[in-house]
């Protein structure tokens, strides 16, 4: 099956690094592209830097050349407008996974993908859609949280659910702290 992983933020690394796992492992999976906002100015110096996921893909990309695997295409455009979904289309995609990219889908750029998409989202859909779910969840002070997977709709964080994992917050949780029981 050949997948585009669509990523920005840390969090999303560990669900791409298990697809190039199991690229390397079975070849049942080939990530033929990942889709990462476009590298940002930071630091003292304002250098461009990728975002973590850009510069993640980058190592992984170097993991596949020593297996002797074709490296994925990194894209970072700033619209996904028709250039865009003309280099997807090129890639000959089966399916989309998205975990925090921050883009809506269109229906052109969803129609690319035969086999559709899913979504990983942290937090229990459809409580907290958006942006910032796990900083809501430690807020609102509820007792439980979790990350959802689904399919991938037109509408952000609103396909039907895959599949959903939960942990009991005890309030003593942190955003880093639930950020990194979600990428597990």
């Amino acid at each position: 099956m050949r997948v585009v992983f669509a990523g920005s933020p840390e969090i999303a690394i560990p669900s791409l690094e298990v697809l190039v796992t199991e690229q390397i492992a079975s070849g049942n999976i080939e990530v033929v592209g990942v889709l990462t906002n476009p590298d940002s100015r930071r630091g003292r110096k304002g250098s461009l830097e990728p975002t973590e996921v850009g510069a993640a893909a980058l190592l992984l990309q170097e993991r596949l050349r020593e297996h002797a695997l074709t490296p994925f295409a990194i894209l970072k455009p700033e619209k996904l407008d028709a250039s865009v979904r003309e280099l997807i289309a090129n890639l000959k995609p089966d399916i989309l996974v998205s975990f925090a990219y921050g883009k809506i889908f269109g229906p052109k750029f969803l129609g690319l993908f035969p086999k559709g998409g899913i979504n990983i989202h942290p937090s229990l859909l459809p409580k907290y859609r958006g942006a910032t779910p796990i900083p809501a969840a430690i807020l609102n002070r509820d007792r439980e949280t979790g990350i959802t997977i689904q399919t991938l709709a037109l509408q952000m964080d609103a396909g039907d659910i895959l599949m959903q994992d939960r942990i009991e917050l005890s309030g003593r949780e942190t955003t880093e702290s639930l950020s990194r029981w979600a990428a597990q």
